[in-house]
C-alpha cells in the first residue's frame, strides 16, 4: 500500500514540475513584479496539471497524481497552491526506500504515495511570500508543513522527516500556484 502512494506521488509531482518549467526557468523563478500581471487574468493560464505535464522536469510528479487519482481535484476551479518535486528527488526518494522507481507507484505504495502528495498540497493560492512568513503551511494530508529560512534559502517540510528547499516560487496556474521542491517532503506518518 505505501509503494502505490509513493508511486502515485511521485506521478503528480512530476506533472506539476512539467508544467511549472514549461513558462518558467526553475532557476529563474517568477518575480513578484511580473506575477502580480500574471496573476490579475488567472483563467487565461493553463491549470496546476496541464503546467507539470507540459514540462519533462515533472515527469514522475505527474505520474504520481495520476496514480493516486488526483488529476481531476488538481485540474478544476479550486484553487490549491502545489510544492512540486523535481525528477531527481522522486529519484532520490526510490533510492532511500532502496527500490526501482517504477516500483514506486505500485499497489502497495498507493497509500504513502497519496498520503506524500495530499502533503505537497495546500488548500488556497499562496505566494512565496505569504508561504515562509507564515511558518506552516496547512495541506490536504491534514497536518502542517513548516517553513524555515536555512542559509538564506526558503525549506519547507517538518523536523522529523527533513525538509525540501524550495527553488522556484510563485508559478500561476488558472487554479491556484506552483512552488518547485529540490527533495520530496514527507508527512509524519503513524
Amino acid at each position: 500500500m505505501k509503494k502505490s502512494i509513493l508511486l502515485f506521488f511521485v506521478s503528480a509531482l512530476l506533472s506539476l514540475s512539467f508544467i511549472a518549467c514549461s513558462d518558467n526557468s526553475m532557476t529563474d523563478p517568477v518575480s513578484p513584479e511580473n506575477s502580480g500581471s500574471l496573476q490579475k487574468n488567472p483563467r487565461n493560464l493553463p491549470t496546476i496539471v496541464e503546467i507539470a505535464a507540459s514540462d519533462t522536469n515533472f515527469t514522475y510528479l505527474v505520474a504520481a497524481v495520476q496514480f493516486a487519482g488526483l488529476v481531476d481535484v488538481l485540474n478544476g476551479n479550486r484553487q490549491f497552491t502545489v510544492f512540486a518535486p523535481v525528477n531527481q528527488a522522486f529519484l532520490d526518494l526510490a533510492a532511500a526506500l532502496n527500490i526501482p522507481i517504477e516500483e514506486l507507484l505500485t499497489e502497495p505504495y498507493r497509500e504513502l504515495v497519496t498520503s506524500v502528495l495530499l502533503y505537497h498540497v495546500s488548500p488556497g493560492r499562496k505566494l512565496s511570500q505569504n508561504v515562509v512568513k507564515s511558518g506552516r503551511v496547512n495541506t490536504l494530508l491534514e497536518q502542517f508543513a513548516f517553513t524555515r529560512i536555512e542559509n538564506g534559502s526558503p525549506q519547507i517540510g517538518n523536523n522529523t522527516t527533513g525538509y525540501a528547499n524550495i527553488i522556484a516560487v510563485d508559478i500561476p496556474a488558472s487554479n491556484g500556484v506552483i512552488h518547485v521542491l529540490d527533495k520530496v517532503i514527507i508527512p509524519v506518518l503513524p
